[in-house]
């Protein structure tokens, strides 16, 4: 039985990756871009498509779930959307396997499945009703795909070559730009300059529809600029980048102190030396995993804060894994302990993730749901008002878990007023005010309302989301809030 399964990895893998990403995939609450999705998903196609088209992101992955959605499987709404992202990881790992692992020896197969399969990061991102695992697999695909047509030079893997970069362009831009990219530069290396201009004229004409829309979002992505920074400096900002992708690609990114400090003191720097043994060991692999990842760094890191960069390198994350596995190849008795320990480190964020313990990004682990459940079963929407931060919390979350009850917004015209007639109004008895303990915005709105609010009625706060001590130790400020998020209920 040993045997078989070593020969036949896929039948342990598969059912063990299906069982740890289907389990209890209501466990978080949909945040801010799943939200968005899950409303927009729900209204008619051509509503969704200039969602899509607003919202910078191609059309693919929105088809898809719009087509997912509509299947009677008698799920949650959020629960079969984010059924469709696991079932791309797990075609991701059936590729993976067949398309790359295979290439290697048993031993190097067999950790590239493990790692893989058992990455925090992937589990973290494949569970989202987002398109990141849709991308990690045309990337497996669009790159092998280029192997054999710079190996055979046939007709055939150049069509599927085609194919699968349109449908990396047309899932994301970031992901597709990058592979295309390293397509073209394999192609020019080798001074195979027709199949390049064939190339990229077939991705051209598979694209015009949408062609308007990519130069539109480049075009903004030129000028953007209103990203989040923790350091306040841009060039800064890159090390701190660099920093969180290693972190959630070694750890995940749900890990309590001493496992992120003991983990990024000894085993990222281990990560990163078989990293390069693998470079050594397989340069065209190499060759191909740092283009990807020098591309769509540079692209993303433009134009998303530092928490947000993994999500949308997630296509990166397989050649990390096969570098990793070949290098711990090279490395005999020595690498085997590496591939071990990263093992190790791998289930504890596992076990972290669905213990909801140690989230970096803090938004991902808000209880959305129960706080709109809060308030919706002590209170009606005659008899209060709901507030809710919209620099730096999530109202469309909030809008998703409130089921149409109407709320206000910190920011939006009108909302002083609004606030201004519910506190001479003797019905509303209650107001509940969602915020970010960190108030970003320019005009303090959050400290305003509050003030405003505290003189007319009492408070009780909920607290959601606790710092660490060493959160706390790093964001030194005087009296720093200990939790992230409350929630303010303000009653007569």
């Amino acid at each position: 039985m040993i045997s078989w399964l070593k020969r036949h990895p896929l039948a342990a893998f598969l059912p063990l990756q299906a069982l740890l990403y289907l389990w209890n995939l209501s466990l978080l609450s949909p945040w801010m871009d799943e939200a968005g999705t899950l409303i927009m998903v729900g209204r008619p196609l051509p509503e969704l498509l200039r969602f899509a088209a607003a919202d910078v992101h191609p059309p693919l992955y929105y088809l898809l779930l719009f087509v997912w959605q509509r299947l009677p499987l008698g799920l949650d709404w959020a629960v079969q959307a984010r059924t469709l992202t696991v079932l791309f990881a797990l075609a991701g790992t059936l590729a993976l396997d067949t398309l790359w692992a295979r290439r290697f020896g048993e031993r190097t197969r067999l950790a590239i499945l493990a790692l893989w399969t058992l990455s925090p990061c992937l589990l973290l991102y494949a569970r989202m009703c987002r398109s990141y695992s849709l991308q990690a697999l045309w990337a497996i695909v669009a790159t092998a795909m280029l192997g054999q047509w710079m190996a055979k030079r046939t007709r055939r893997y150049g069509a599927l070559l085609a194919l699968a970069l349109l449908g990396a362009l047309y899932t994301h831009y970031a992901a597709g730009i990058a592979l295309i990219a390293v397509a073209n530069l394999a192609l020019w290396r080798a001074r195979r300059w027709r199949e390049s201009a064939a190339l990229d004229a077939a991705i051209l004409a598979g694209y015009l529809p949408w062609i308007w829309q990519l130069a539109a979002s480049l075009e903004s992505w030129s000028h953007s600029a209103r990203n989040y920074t923790l350091t306040g400096s841009s060039a800064l900002e890159i090390p701190v980048k660099l920093a969180y992708w290693a972190v959630s690609f070694t750890m995940g990114e749900a890990a309590p102190d001493p496992m992120l400090v003991l983990g990024g003191a000894l085993l990222i720097p281990l990560a990163a030396w078989l990293v390069w043994s693998g470079a050594r060991r397989t340069p065209e692999l190499a060759w191909i995993a740092g283009l990807l990842a020098a591309i769509g760094f540079i692209g993303v890191a433009r134009w998303v804060s530092y928490p947000f960069v993994p999500a949308r390198l997630l296509f990166v994350l397989p050649f990390f894994v096969m570098l990793i596995a070949r290098g711990a190849e090279s490395r005999g008795k020595a690498g085997g302990v590496a591939i071990a320990a990263l093992l190790a480190l791998s289930l504890c964020g596992i076990a972290c993730y669905f213990g909801k313990a140690g989230f970096r990004n803090k938004q991902y682990p808000i209880p959305m749901h129960e706080i709109a459940q809060e308030i919706l079963s002590h209170s009606t929407a005659d008899d209060s008002v709901t507030l809710v931060d919209s620099t730096n919390s999530d109202p469309i979350a909030m809008e998703y878990e409130l089921k149409g009850r109407p709320f206000l917004q910190t920011s939006r015209p009108g909302t002083q007023a609004a606030i201004d007639r519910a506190l001479a109004d003797p019905r509303i008895r209650t107001v509940w005010f969602l915020r970010n303990t960190h108030d970003v915005s320019p005009e303090q709105w959050n400290a305003h309302f509050d003030a405003e609010l505290r003189t007319r009625m009492q408070a009780s706060i909920h607290s959601y989301q606790p710092y660490t001590p060493l959160e706390l130790a790093l964001i030194r400020r005087p009296n720093a809030p200990r939790y992230f998020h409350e929630l303010i209920e303000y009653h007569r």
